[in-house]
């Protein structure tokens, strides 16, 4: 850059602001706001015509309208991969019901060995009191 033209503008490279001032009284805002119309109405134009294309060729591929939907939208799992909402299902919570429910009565393990269960607060009770009369300390 000469120096010319370094002392006319400050460093930065931005004019001052009655320079600014000046350039924007300048410009030709109905030329600005027309191109700005303009592109919005190319924009538009472009978006009816995709959309027109988009639905003759629709049209053209299934002639008969959208294929019924398969058997397996309703089942639980397709494949391997599970299709409940995870929020909806209670399987889990069923479980644990299952399974505590277990834990507090009497029932049989193996009935041909003998191998009973019994509720788990009072197999832990009779630990304990066997333990104390081991004489030892619970581990």
């Amino acid at each position: 850059m000469s120096t010319t033209a370094q002392s006319q503008h400050p460093p930065g490279g931005h004019g001052t602001a009655a320079e600014v001032a000046q350039a924007q009284q300048q410009m030709n805002w109905a030329w600005i706001l027309g191109i700005g119309v303009a592109s919005i109405l190319i924009f538009a134009a472009a978006t009816v015509w995709s959309t027109h294309i988009l639905n003759s060729t629709r049209a053209e591929m299934q002639p008969g309208g959208p294929p019924p939907l398969p058997k397996q939208v309703d089942q639980y799992e397709v494949g391997i991969v599970n299709q409940r909402v995870f929020a909806l299902d209670q399987r889990a919570a069923q479980k644990r019901l299952q399974q505590m429910e277990r834990l507090r009565s009497y029932g049989w393990v193996d009935r041909e060995s003998g191998v009973a269960h019994i509720p788990i607060d009072e197999a832990m009770q009779m630990f304990l009191a066997g333990q104390a009369k081991k004489g030892g300390q619970p581990k």
